[in-house]
């Protein structure tokens, strides 16, 4: 689950939905800098906010909290935390396109600066994302995803952006051997949910991980073990979504969790998208149930 929100904060990042920005994506990618980002969330259970490292080098590009580093790109991933490392490669195979239902249009420039430019994302006439770029290298210097209200929901922002030095961004040196994501072949989960169509899927520790994306935004679900005891989320309270009751949800500044469990499996979503879209894809998911009385028994006494 960690590994996931580490793959959504960078994507949130580097992955630009605007007309012509396929190209600019690239570019984007191919940047090379230092910084500190800012994201600030406005979610339904409070503010949350974090301040981070930024680099990027080698189209490869690394987050940095106090006690946890995040390393992405050209499919593979390197996630430190707390001391322990973990090298994930994975090959994505469903190429980067964007959901009919946006429109994305040029925005009224609103920095001030020369060097800039602003992207807005419209979706059914209202805005939905508003990216403003950086002309030369096309790196987004800020976002801002708004609700389904209308109201902001997250702002990102690189402050303190400069040249990197020649200094290799991360040593390899000591870096164990990864582990290869194989892709899924026999998965149950839906095609697609709510708008979101699943791009790729993996056989991920302990059950299947799927990848939903709109272009704009993305989410995994993660199918699992009825077993999995949930980790921080099981101590959650249970929350209603989508008209049902048995979810167990955390907001961070780039991402929230969801924890839910069938009378078979557990599932855990993380991903960047907005409250409203996760209501809607949660409809088209599995819902949450309870086991039936001989399976619990069954457990209780099995395990």
């Amino acid at each position: 689950m960690t590994q996931s929100l580490a793959v959504l904060l960078v994507t949130m990042m580097t992955t630009l939905p605007t007309a012509d920005l396929v190209d600019d994506m690239d570019h984007a990618a191919d940047a090379e800098f230092v910084g500190r980002q800012l994201v600030v969330s406005w979610s339904p259970d409070g503010v949350v906010a974090q301040l981070s490292e930024v680099e990027q080098s080698g189209g490869m590009t690394m987050v940095k909290g106090s006690d946890h580093s995040v390393v992405i790109g050209q499919g593979k991933l390197i996630d430190d935390y707390g001391g322990t490392t973990t090298y994930v490669e994975m090959t994505p195979t469903t190429p980067w396109r964007l959901w009919d239902g946006y429109e994305v249009v040029d925005g009224e420039q609103t920095s001030g600066a020369d060097d800039s430019r602003t992207v807005d994302v419209l979706e059914d006439g209202h805005l939905r994302a508003r990216f403003v770029l950086d002309e030369a290298s096309s790196v987004p210097l800020s976002s801002e995803i708004f609700g389904g209200n209308g109201s902001l929901y997250r702002y990102t922002a690189l402050i303190e952006v400069g040249p990197r030095d020649s200094a290799p961004m991360i040593d390899m040196t000591d870096m164990p051997p990864p582990e290869v994501r194989e892709m899924a072949q026999d998965v149950a989960l839906p095609a697609s949910a709510g708008h979101y169509w699943r791009a790729d899927s993996y056989v991920a520790a302990g059950g299947i991980q799927a990848f939903y994306t709109d272009g704009l935004f993305h989410f995994s679900v993660f199918e699992l073990s009825r077993k999995t005891d949930g980790g921080p989320l099981a101590d959650k309270p249970s929350v209603e979504m989508a008209g049902r009751g048995g979810y167990r949800r955390q907001y961070k500044p780039a991402a929230v969790t969801v924890l839910w469990r069938t009378a078979d499996q557990s599932y855990v979503l993380i991903g960047d998208l907005p409250p409203d879209h996760l209501e809607l894809v949660l409809i088209d998911l599995p819902a949450p149930d309870r086991a039936n009385a001989l399976k619990r028994a069954w457990r209780w006494v099995f395990g």
